[in-house]
């Protein structure tokens, strides 16, 4: 039998080639198959400030117009929509019972509407949801029952710090974490009885998310309503900001865990700041008061973030809708031409976020993404 033993030695060569030929077979469909699928691209859209105003659903004279946008968006196949704040006009008070029962008037018909046009949607916490600045005395007091309408009908994740679940959240889809921040703190400002930043618990939680996420992760994103980079463009805004800016914990903590992109609304206009290695990006809807309503597409690889901005031109009727406590409301109807329709939203900036080899870079960048004429002051 010793004899035997190289004898059968030989003979199993073959067959242990064999086995470890489909072991390597397997191996490198394995290895093509996670390539693959980290190669895949996928995207989402933004779109701040969308409507900014008490709007039914149906609206007459709104509708074809809307659709058109919705369905432009929808096109793009989108994993969801991000909408950073200003839902709805907001002006509920002076009570709790009014600021509920606008509140379950209007959150149903803004949420229905994307619902029937089949996207889903992650919306930070804006001013108008918390009735608008400046916020004293009795608006001050309202402002815990208006964060309570907005957790109820939006039906936001409930991940956030404990006294604000639901307007202070993270996600993540895929490759990437998201968070949308509620920037409305309590605190003394120009603003009254609320500072814009996130500090304190909300801070803490902010960083644990970031730092819990970074490792599991391509990229991180984060929403919040107000800019914290300044100066922007500003159109029919009050042109609220972080109070501390780029200097505040926030900012730098954004910076610390390389956050890519910080999306915001409340200036109804277009800028894009880079600082840091992190680009934020104010855009948005205003529908009703523009004439160009923007929304941003961002395509997602691994290595890479392709973002790219949007507009079409839009005309404005010369009556005005009714809105609780204001004055003058958007304008009563709003359209798209038929000869716009056909061109459809064209680009107007793009940048390439591109992450190799352990260094981030910012290329193929155009329109508003050059920041050569960048407001100054």
């Amino acid at each position: 039998m010793k004899r035997l033993k190289p004898m059968m030695n030989l003979f199993m060569i073959p067959f242990c080639i064999g086995i470890l030929f489909c072991i390597d077979v397997h191996a490198a469909d394995a290895n093509q198959q996670a390539d693959t699928e980290s190669s895949e691209s996928w995207t989402f859209c933004s779109i701040p400030d969308f409507l900014n105003f008490d709007i039914e659903y149906p609206q007459k004279g709104w509708e074809d117009a809307l659709g058109f946008i919705l369905d432009s968006m929808k096109k793009e196949n989108p994993a969801f929509v991000m909408v950073a704040g200003d839902l709805v006009m907001g002006h509920w008070g002076p009570t709790k019972e009014d600021v509920n029962k606008w509140a379950d008037l209007y959150y149903p018909q803004w949420s229905k509407r994307w619902a029937d046009h089949k996207l889903k949607v992650y919306t930070a916490l804006g001013d108008h949801e918390i009735g608008d600045n400046p916020w004293r005395g009795n608006k001050a007091k309202l402002v815990p029952h208006y964060k309570e309408a907005f957790r109820r009908h939006l039906k936001m994740p409930l991940n956030g710090p404990d006294h604000m679940k639901g307007t202070a959240f993270h996600w993540t889809h895929k490759n990437v974490l998201f968070v949308s921040v509620d920037v409305f703190e309590t605190g003394k400002s120009k603003q009254g009885e609320i500072a814009a930043g996130v500090t304190g618990a909300q801070l803490k939680w902010f960083e644990g998310v970031l730092k819990n996420h970074r490792d599991q992760v391509d990229h991180i994103i984060v929403m919040g309503h107000t800019p914290v980079l300044r100066p922007v463009r500003t159109f029919s805004s009050s042109g609220m900001l972080m109070v501390q800016g780029p200097e505040s914990a926030f900012w730098k903590t954004m910076v610390k865990y390389d956050v890519d992109l910080y999306l915001c609304g409340e200036v109804h206009a277009v800028t894009c700041k880079q600082q840091d290695g992190i680009i934020q990006v104010a855009h948005g809807g205003l529908l009703g008061r523009t004439d160009k309503p923007n929304y941003m597409l961002v395509t997602v690889k691994k290595d890479r973030l392709e973002v790219t901005l949007k507009e079409i031109d839009l005309i404005n009727g010369k009556g005005s809708l009714w809105q609780q406590k204001k004055r003058k409301g958007p304008w009563d109807t709003i359209t798209i031409t038929d000869e716009r329709k056909k061109q459809g939203f064209t680009a107007i900036g793009h940048v390439s976020i591109i992450k190799e080899d352990g260094k981030k870079s910012f290329e193929s960048i155009s329109g508003f993404f050059d920041e050569k004429n960048n407001p100054t002051e």
